[in-house]
């Protein structure tokens, strides 16, 4: 009886070793829960200061062509608008030089010019053509109108020159047989000069001049 105790006791001591180290075993294999914390990643202050620089440039690049690009598209409609209004303006003034009566008024220097002219067939209808380089504009006047008719703007040069049936240069109204004019104008973009247009030439004979 006694001997089936030991043995029992035995048994359950021997039992319960197994068990506390079975558990101990479990508890070795365990990690800590901290030690299953999820990965983070970001930046480093270096590697962000990189990445604005390189955008800054990125954007300074984009903003200098965007900039040229809308320099070259209004350099360009400049340029139409020029070629538009000098092809007008000569128009007009061929048109009313080669069927006009005779010259009343001439003056051309290199900061005013003026030019009038009797209408043909008329005696008190004329028309006034003049500029000055304040203004900068190639003007149009007619007697009995008090509207002026703007034909050039940003006009930085002009002349006229008068010219006897020879076609050899006269001062004299009585004499002019042509009128030579040739102008230079400009356009400016964020108020500069960028755009200038070559000189203008024609030379325009009076018809009914004899």
């Amino acid at each position: 009886m006694i001997m089936n105790l030991n043995l029992q006791t035995k048994a359950k001591l021997k039992t319960r070793g197994q068990r506390q180290e079975a558990r101990g075993l479990t508890s070795a294999l365990q990690l800590p829960s901290s030690d299953f914390r999820p990965l983070t990643s970001g930046f480093t202050l270096v590697e962000l200061m990189v990445a604005v620089g390189v955008a800054m440039l990125v954007l300074t690049a984009m903003a200098m062509v965007f900039v040229t690009s809308a320099r070259s598209f209004a350099t360009m409609g400049n340029y139409v608008s020029m070629n538009s209004s000098s092809r007008s303006a000569l128009d007009q003034l061929t048109r009313e030089i080669r069927r006009s009566g005779e010259l009343t008024d001439f003056f051309s220097t290199p900061t005013e010019a003026r030019l009038q002219f009797r209408s043909f067939g008329a005696t008190n209808s004329y028309v006034l053509y003049q500029w000055d380089a304040d203004s900068r504009q190639l003007t149009e006047r007619r007697t009995g109108s008090t509207a002026t008719n703007v034909l050039l703007t940003g006009c930085d040069e002009l002349m006229f020159a008068m010219y006897k049936n020879s076609f050899t240069p006269t001062t004299d109204v009585t004499e002019g047989k042509a009128i030579s004019v040739s102008w230079n104008c400009s356009r400016t973009l964020l108020g500069k000069k960028t755009t200038t247009e070559p000189i203008q030439q024609a030379l325009i004979v009076i018809r009914n001049k004899q």
